[in-house]
C-alpha cells in the first residue's frame, strides 16, 4: 500500500513536470498564436473587462497588477457552464471539491481545507448561516451576479475569522448602458428543474441607478426507485430577490445600498408505514428564510486615498417541521416536539483607508472589521448565557498593511491584525505578500500567511438531531490557528485581440486544533472522541494537527472567438496515522484535472462550450484496532469520478435574445463508491458510496435582454 502510494505520487509529479515544460515552452515562444484584427464585440468587451479585481485589493486594481492572485469568473462564464446557483459554477472549478448532504445542502473544500475555514461574502459582506460548517451552496443564486472573486489561501488579516482558507466574494450587477434594462430568463431542466427570473434596472438620473430582481426555481427531486415514496434528492422550492440602488457622488466617488430576500423549502418525505392497514408516514419540512442588508460607500478621498466602507446586517432563519400524514383520513398532524426554529443574526462593519501616492514606494492600508453574531432557538445549549436558547459573539479587529515598492519590479506587503473576541483570545496574525516582476510576461508571487478561526456559535451549541443526523455542539472547543506557504510563478502575454496566460503555483497548510466531526463515546468527564464506534453520533472535536500540500498548473488561451484552459494540480492530505504507524507516507496525494473549450461563430451568433472535470479517488488514513486491540491503519477510500458538461448557445435579434441547450453531467455519475469506513460520515443511512449528482442532465435556457 505504501509502495502504491509512493508510485502513485511519483506518476503525479512526472505528469506535473511535462505539463509544465510544455507551458514554458509555449510561454517563450513568439506570439504566432494571433489573428487577423476582428471589430469589438461583445466578447472581447468581456475579455478585456475581467481585469478588475477588487478582492483584498487597497482600491480596484488590474489583476496584473495585484500582489495577491486572485481567480476571476466572470459572467460570461457563469453562462456558459449553464449555472444557476454557486453549488453548479463550482463543480467544475479547479482545486475545489464539492459535497452534498440530502438535508443541508452542498458544501465545498478549497485546497483541501473544507468550506468552515472559506469566507464567502456578496459584494464584501460575509454569508451566515451555516450548516455543519458550511454554507449551502445552492441557496446563492447567480441570477445578479457580475462576477466571482477566488482567494485561495489564508486572509485573515484582511477578512478576519472564517477566512482561514480562502475567500469566495460575488461580485452584483451595479452599473448598465442604457437608461432602462429588462433581462428575463427561463431554465427548464430534464430533471424536473425549472427556473424562472427576471431583472429590471433604470438610470433614474445621470447619477442615480435602480436594480431589481427575483425569481423562482422548482426541483421536483429524484430517485433511482420509483416505488418508494422518499427520494434521494429531496424536492425543493426556493423564491429570491435582490435590490440595489446606487447614487454617483461624482466620478470617483459612490454610495449604494443593497437588500436581498431568499426563501426555501425543502421537502423529505418518509416512507410509507404499515401500508396493509392505516398507512401513514413521517414527513419533514425544512424552511430557510435569509434577509440581508448592506450599505456602502467607495471612492477617492481628496487626491491621494481611497476608502471603502460598508455595514451590513444579515438574518437567517431555519424551521423544521415534522409532520405525521395519515393516507386514509388524509390528514396531516403535527408531531409533538419534532418542531425547530433557529434564528441567526450578524451585524458588521468594515471600513478600509489606504494611500495612492503614484511618486512614492510606500503606502498604506489600515482598516476595521467589526462583527457581531447571535443565536436563538430551543436547542441553543449556552450556559454562560443569561437567556435560554440564546447565544452571542463578538470579533472586533483592526488592521493595517504597508506596501513597499522601492523600483516598479518588485512589491512587498506586510499586514497585522490585531482583534478582540469575546470568547477566546485572539492573537496577533501577520501576513506577507511579496511580488516581482522579472519581465513583461513572467511574475513571482510568494505569501506567507498565518490564520486563526474562532469556533462558531453552531459549533460550540447547537444540536442538530433528526432521522439523518446526529450533531451536537462542543463548548469545549479550541479556536484554530494555521500557517500558509504560497509560492507561484505566473506568464501572462497579451496581443490586439489575444491573451495566454499561465501559472504554476505551490502551497503548504499547517493547521492545528482544526474542528472536525468525529463519532464520540460518553465517559465521566463528559463526551470525547471515538474512532469508528458505528453508533453515527458525532460531536465537533479538535484535531491536534492538519496539514495539506501540493502543486497546481494552469494555462488559458483566449480571443474573441475561441476560449482554451486546462488545470492540473495534486494535493496531498497528511496521515495523522504516520505518527504513529511509521510504515505509512506522511501524505496521500490526490490528483486533478480540469478543462474547458469555448468556440464562438462570431457572424452567425453561435458559440458552443466543453468543460471537463476529473478527480481523483481519496485516500484518508485513521488509526483503528483489530480483533486483538493491536493500533492498526485503517483507510477510507472514496473513488474517483469524472464530470463533464456541454453547452450551445445561439443569439437572435441584435443579442436581444439568446437560446441555450445544454448537458450537465453527460458521463452519468451519480454516486462515488466508498471503502474501509462506517458508511453514511455524519449522516446515518450511508449505503457505502456517496451522492454526487443525480445523473445526467439536459436543460433549455432563454435569455432576453431589453434595453431602451
Amino acid at each position: 500500500m505504501v509502495k502504491q502510494s509512493r508510485s502513485n505520487l511519483q506518476e503525479h509529479m512526472r505528469t506535473i513536470f511535462f505539463v509544465c515544460c510544455f507551458f514554458i515552452t509555449i510561454g517563450t515562444c513568439p506570439p504566432l498564436y494571433g489573428q487577423a484584427s476582428l471589430p469589438p464585440d461583445s466578447s472581447l468587451w468581456a475579455l478585456q473587462l475581467q481585469d478588475v479585481i477588487v478582492t483584498a485589493q487597497y482600491a480596484p486594481t488590474d489583476s496584473r497588477n495585484a500582489v495577491h492572485d486572485v481567480i476571476t469568473i466572470r459572467e460570461e462564464v457563469i453562462e456558459q457552464r449553464g449555472a444557476t446557483n454557486l453549488e453548479q459554477l463550482l463543480q467544475q472549478e479547479a482545486n475545489i471539491r464539492i459535497r452534498q448532504d440530502m438535508v443541508l445542502g452542498s458544501s465545498m473544500s478549497l485546497l483541501g481545507i473544507d468550506g468552515q475555514n472559506v469566507k464567502i461574502m456578496v459584494d464584501g459582506v460575509p454569508v451566515i448561516g451555516r450548516q455543519d460548517g458550511n454554507i449551502d451552496l445552492s441557496q446563492l443564486n447567480l441570477n445578479n451576479i457580475e462576477r466571482v472573486e477566488i482567494v485561495e489561501g489564508p486572509m485573515s488579516v484582511s477578512y478576519g475569522t472564517d477566512a482561514l482558507g480562502g475567500v469566495i466574494n460575488l461580485i452584483t450587477k451595479k452599473s448598465q448602458l442604457d437608461r432602462y434594462d429588462l433581462n428575463l430568463t427561463s431554465q427548464v431542466e430534464a430533471r424536473g428543474e425549472n427556473r424562472y427570473a427576471a431583472a429590471f434596472g433604470a438610470r433614474l438620473t445621470d447619477d442615480i441607478t435602480l436594480r431589481l430582481n427575483g425569481g423562482y426555481d422548482v426541483f421536483g427531486g429524484f430517485s433511482e426507485n420509483d416505488s418508494l415514496r422518499s427520494v434521494l434528492w429531496n424536492p425543493r422550492e426556493q423564491w429570491f430577490a435582490d435590490a440595489y440602488l446606487g447614487y454617483r457622488l461624482d466620478d470617483k466617488r459612490k454610495l449604494f445600498y443593497t437588500g436581498s430576500f431568499f426563501d426555501e423549502e425543502v421537502q423529505n418525505l418518509g416512507n410509507i408505514r404499515r401500508p396493509q392497514f392505516k398507512p401513514y408516514a413521517f414527513d419533514d419540512f425544512y424552511l430557510t428564510r435569509r434577509i440581508n442588508h448592506s450599505l456602502a460607500y467607495e471612492g477617492q478621498v481628496g487626491k491621494n486615498y481611497y476608502l471603502q466602507a460598508t455595514t451590513g446586517y444579515n438574518q437567517f432563519r431555519r424551521y423544521k417541521r415534522t409532520l405525521r400524514t395519515n393516507f386514509e383520513e388524509n390528514e396531516q398532524l403535527e408531531v409533538p416536539g419534532m418542531q425547530d426554529t433557529a434564528r441567526f443574526s450578524g451585524a458588521m462593519l468594515r471600513a478600509t483607508f489606504a494611500s495612492q501616492y503614484a511618486d512614492s514606494p510606500l503606502n498604506f492600508q489600515v482598516g476595521v472589521d467589526l462583527r457581531y453574531d447571535d443565536a436563538t432557538g430551543q436547542r441553543i445549549q449556552d450556559s454562560l448565557s443569561s437567556r435560554e436558547g440564546f447565544s452571542q459573539i463578538g470579533d472586533y479587529a483592526a488592521f493595517g498593511s504597508l506596501r513597499y515598492q522601492p523600483w516598479e519590479a518588485l512589491t512587498a506587503e506586510a499586514g497585522l491584525r490585531y482583534a478582540y473576541n469575546t470568547r477566546y483570545e485572539a492573537p496577533l496574525v501577520p501576513s506577507f505578500h511579496l511580488k516581482y516582476r522579472l519581465n513583461e510576461q513572467w511574475a513571482l508571487r510568494g505569501s506567507y500567511s498565518q490564520g486563526f478561526r474562532s469556533p462558531d456559535l453552531k459549533e460550540l451549541f447547537f444540536e442538530f438531531i433528526d432521522i439523518n443526523h446526529f450533531i451536537l455542539g462542543n463548548p469545549n472547543l479550541r479556536a484554530e490557528r494555521s500557517d500558509n506557504l504560497q509560492l507561484g510563478l505566473f506568464y501572462e502575454q497579451r496581443g490586439d485581440e489575444w491573451r495566454l496566460k499561465g501559472k504554476i503555483k505551490g502551497f503548504y497548510n499547517d493547521i492545528r486544533d482544526k474542528i472536525e466531526l468525529f463519532e464520540y463515546i460518553e465517559t465521566d468527564e463528559g463526551i470525547a472522541p471515538a474512532i469508528d464506534t458505528s453508533t453515527l453520533r458525532f460531536a465537533y472535536f479538535n484535531q491536534a494537527v492538519y496539514k495539506t500540500q501540493g502543486i497546481n498548473f494552469s494555462l488559458s488561451y483566449s480571443t474573441p472567438r475561441l476560449e482554451l484552459s486546462a488545470n492540473a494540480s495534486t494535493i496531498g492530505y497528511y496521515n495523522p496515522a504516520s505518527e504513529d504507524l511509521p510504515e505509512l507516507d506522511a501524505f496521500t496525494y490526490a490528483m486533478e484535472y480540469s478543462g474547458s473549450a469555448t468556440y464562438r461563430w462570431l457572424k452567425a451568433g453561435l458559440s458552443a462550450s466543453l468543460f471537463v472535470r476529473v478527480n481523483d479517488r481519496q485516500v484518508n488514513f485513521f488509526p483503528t484496532t483489530d480483533a486483538e486491540g493491536n493500533t492498526i491503519a485503517g483507510q477510507r477510500i472514496q473513488d474517483g469520478f469524472t464530470m463533464a458538461d456541454f453547452t450551445l448557445t445561439k443569439s437572435f435579434w441584435k443579442e436581444r435574445i439568446d437560446l441555450t441547450l445544454g448537458a450537465r453531467n453527460l458521463l452519468d455519475v451519480r454516486r462515488a463508491n466508498i471503502q474501509g469506513a462506517a458508511s453514511g460520515g455524519a449522516h446515518s443511512g450511508g449505503t457505502g458510496s456517496a451522492p454526487v449528482s443525480p445523473g445526467r442532465n439536459v436543460f433549455v435556457r432563454m435569455m432576453v435582454d431589453l434595453g431602451w
